[in-house]
């Protein structure tokens, strides 16, 4: 096996094993190995219908999903070049490697709010849509292994971006020496991919790894903690590629979780004392704990920066294996591993089987067929690379009596103080980050003239606590050559970072060479070019006393759209609730600077959806709920014949009358799709809309009635929404359809209401068929407002499914609003 092309044949092999999950916060979608081949097939013949050729770079610019692998295996077929680029750069960047690799096609996402335009582009989003209609193209491309498969933009220490060249050879050699220093992965494997698959250590260890051994791969949609322990518990995660800030942060989220229960104290005993266990002691020991990352759950691979020890021993201690490895882009990426059988703290580990290492004045230089060729039309920094045939990392390194490698630091990084002293940041950041009082801390040289100076640049964790005291304690722990001496505050609530969550050190030290004054005019607040890019308002308009609704005129669609970007770009577990009438820029602001969990209570009765719910809904239907219908309603189903063939979930969109509308088009469905489906009702109705005790009393009552007589759930109005398509994505996953009401009240004379725009939003995410339903003659027989009913006449119609594509929301819902209308 020479080239990815030799990979993706092996795919078929496979069969119907799966190859990815893809959890996108309202639905959980499968795909096989069988699938994934005959996709990337398909992506062939699309590309050669988009005229890319051999050779041709192609830029894959989105978050991770079974989309961004469809593309990539695409590429490989066509024997294209992929260019894959962080997802959270800006625009800037994007069109700048763009430019540089003189690109024939950018793949980005509608979840990137700015987009590159002025280039033939298509969306991830699109994919499905037009490879269902693309033939497949099994003329696959047979490289030669010395051939560009990828080409890599570092984000490089001083911003300037450099392409790295990696053929098919690097790939491949690097793919199988990982393979044979961790030989543990097997088909039943599940991977969580967390870091990006622009970024090459999540490319090798949690991307070509698993496709090679026939393991499954599980996409998220956000990395908010609550999705990452969500999905390792459902899942049965297996493995997770990540860095050290992510381990640092489902720490925290553990801590936070102990700490509300009142056993931070008796954790804290635990861990202490799991140092004098075995590791099958620590793992029944912490079982509580261990449980949330599922039955099965065997590692973690940590590299992309250094790992803390005392990070290392806090998941040690509960008896989770951290493997930390070492690496480069340009290294394809790894170097350098830690084994299943021996983890060192502190170490990177022997290099991989085919790497060879060694030091020249304390600097790590490598070679081996999985190191690159040289940098993309860059020939000066190819000769700056290498010294003698080996790769300079500009890594400072030292090898302990075993031959495992240990990391200092980057060269460029490397403090030299006026007393010719080196000292290495990763180090006192590491002190810093777990002080108390401190959120996240980065050391920087300074030079001032007569070398440099120790500067640590704090973000607080709102404690309260004096910086000059957490100077103090940390500089007591610090030989006095090392100590710190300056420090300044950064004031917004999380430092530049590339996708791997390291600090982009250079940006840090431009704004504190700047000062505030200066650098406050020159740094981008991140928020406020979220929120300008969602209401389309100046970003000169976003002050922190501007109403999010009122002065920006933030829309129900456009709070969804941001609550969304914000846990992108923050990391933050949000729901829509957290956006009022009246919120402001700096009431939001603050909400994302404590990074507080906000929760809403759900009331969603799963259960309800269940066998033996359905069962007592079809006993009140005999005998009480169609007997009262047929004695007022004299009920005609036409269009029926359009039901015929269903194969999956779809929506039922339907013009809303009366109350006795649900229970009309339920009388009208056929029995196998009547108690096969779930109805939305207004949740404000049963829970906020009330005058008195009583009023609430027999509402709620109602509520706990309707949930299991109709399968009703509560969609809400005004906020929470994104709850309620969490649970239509559940239910559509379990294979059930949904009935929705989009005009959201009924209509006093059966005229058509507008519909509410959120329908868009929820075809859109469920990605199901709209069958339109038009209701006539029940504004006669039970009108709004009237006390009683009376016997009448009343026809329900039911048009062919709708099925949607790379619509917009607003176009879904006004197509979707006009079949209903064209029903009668």
């Amino acid at each position: 096996m020479n080239t990815l092309a030799d990979l993706l044949a092996t795919f078929p092999d496979h069969g119907e094993r799966t190859a990815f999950v893809h959890r996108t916060g309202v639905r959980r979608l499968t795909y096989s190995y069988a699938d994934l081949h005959l996709l990337a097939l398909r992506m062939n013949g699309w590309l050669t219908g988009q005229g890319v050729g051999r050779g041709d770079r192609v830029i894959l610019w989105g978050p991770n999903s079974p989309w961004w692998g469809v593309a990539f295996w695409g590429i490989v077929a066509r024997g294209a070049v992929a260019v894959p680029v962080d997802f959270m750069s800006g625009a800037e960047r994007a069109e700048t490697i763009a430019r540089l690799t003189d690109v024939a096609l950018v793949i980005q996402s509608r979840d990137k709010l700015d987009r590159l335009a002025g280039r033939a582009s298509v969306l991830f989003e699109e994919l499905p849509f037009l490879l269902a209609e693309t033939e497949p193209c099994s003329a696959v491309h047979s490289p030669d292994p010395d051939e560009m498969a990828e080409l890599i933009y570092t984000s490089g220490t001083t911003g300037n971006p450099k392409g790295v060249i990696l053929s098919h050879r690097n790939l491949m050699a690097n793919l199988l020496q990982v393979d044979r220093h961790i030989p543990v992965v097997t088909p039943g494997f599940t991977f969580l991919s967390l870091l990006p698959l622009s970024h090459m250590f999540e490319q090798m260890g949690g991307f070509l790894t698993p496709l090679l051994n026939g393991a499954a791969i599980v996409y998220i949609r956000t990395l908010k903690p609550s999705a990452i322990l969500d999905a390792l518990g459902a899942e049965d995660v297996s493995a997770v590629i990540a860095v050290p800030r992510l381990l640092q942060l489902l720490r925290g989220s553990i801590e936070r979780e102990l700490a509300a229960k009142g056993l931070s104290r008796i954790f804290e005993r635990l861990l202490a004392a799991a140092d004098r266990m075995s590791p099958a002691r620590r793992q029944l020991l912490f079982f509580p704990v261990r449980r949330k990352f599922g039955r099965h759950f065997r590692l973690f691979v940590s590299g992309g920066a250094p790992l803390d020890p005392e990070l290392f021993r806090f998941w040690n201690a509960m008896g989770f294996t951290v493997v930390e490895g070492y690496g480069l882009t340009e290294c394809a990426p790894v170097l350098t591993a830690n084994t299943m059988e021996r983890q060192v703290p502190g170490s990177v580990g022997p290099p991989l089987p085919g790497v060879a290492l060694r030091l020249a004045d304390g600097e790590v230089l490598a070679r081996g067929d999985n190191i690159f060729s040289g940098y993309y039309e860059n020939e000066e920094a190819t000769r700056e690379a290498f010294a003698d045939g080996w790769f300079r990392t500009g890594d400072l390194g030292e090898f302990d009596p075993s031959g495992w490698l240990r990391i200092k630091g980057r060269r460029k990084e490397l403090i030299v103080t006026g007393a010719g002293v080196n000292v290495y940041p990763d180090e006192i950041e590491s002190l810093l980050d777990r002080t108390a009082g401190v959120h996240e801390g980065c050391v920087i040289g300074l030079d001032r003239g007569a070398g440099e100076e120790v500067h640590a640049v704090l973000i607080p964790d709102g404690s309260g606590r004096p910086l000059e005291e957490i100077i103090a304690e940390v500089n007591g722990r610090l030989d006095e050559l090392h100590r710190i001496t300056s420090f300044s505050v950064w004031p917004e609530a999380d430092f530049p970072k590339t996708t791997t969550l390291k600090i982009r050190k250079f940006q840090v030290r431009e704004r504190v060479l700047q000062g505030s004054g200066a650098g406050e005019a020159t740094t981008v607040d991140r928020l406020a070019a979220l929120i300008a890019s969602v209401t389309g308002m100046p970003t000169e308009r976003v002050t922190d006393e501007a109403v999010l609704a009122t002065d920006l005129g933030l829309t129900s669609i456009g709070r969804l759209e941001l609550v969304n970007a914000l846990e992108i770009e923050f990391r933050l577990d949000l729901e829509d609730s957290v956006i009022g009438p009246a919120t402001r820029v700096g009431d939001l602001r603050e909400i994302v600077r404590r990074r507080e969990k906000v929760e809403l209570r759900e009331r969603f009765r799963p259960w309800a959806a269940g066998r033996a719910a359905r069962g007592v809904r079809r006993v009140l239907d005999a005998v009480l709920h169609f007997p009262l219908v047929r004695r007022f309603v004299s009920l005609e189903a036409a269009g029926v014949r359009n039901l015929e063939g269903i194969a999956g979930p779809v929506m039922f969109v339907s013009n809303h009358q009366s109350y006795f509308d649900h229970p009309a088009i339920m009388l009208a469905l056929p029995p196998e799709l009547r108690y096969n489906t779930a109805t939305a009702a207004w949740e404000e109705f049963f829970f906020r809309n009330y005058r008195n005790l009583p009023q609430k009393l027999w509402k709620r009552l109602a509520y706990d009635y309707t949930s299991v007589a109709f399968t009703v759930f509560p969609l809400p109005q005004s906020r929470g929404f994104r709850g309620a398509l969490r649970h239509m994505g559940e239910l559509t996953d379990r294979g059930m359809h949904t009935l929705v009401f989009p005009e959201g009240e009924r209509s006093f004379d059966g005229t058509l209401l507008p519909f509410r725009q959120g329908l868009g939003i929820m075809v859109r995410e469920l990605g199901v068929p709209v069958v339109p339903v038009r209701i006539d003659g029940l504004q006669r027989v039970f009108p709004r407002g009237a006390p009683w009913p009376r016997r009448g006449r009343v026809r329900v119609l039911f048009g062919k499914p709708l099925r949607f594509g790379v619509e917009s929301p607003a176009e879904i819902v006004a197509r979707a609003r006009r079949a209903v209308e064209e029903l009668l």
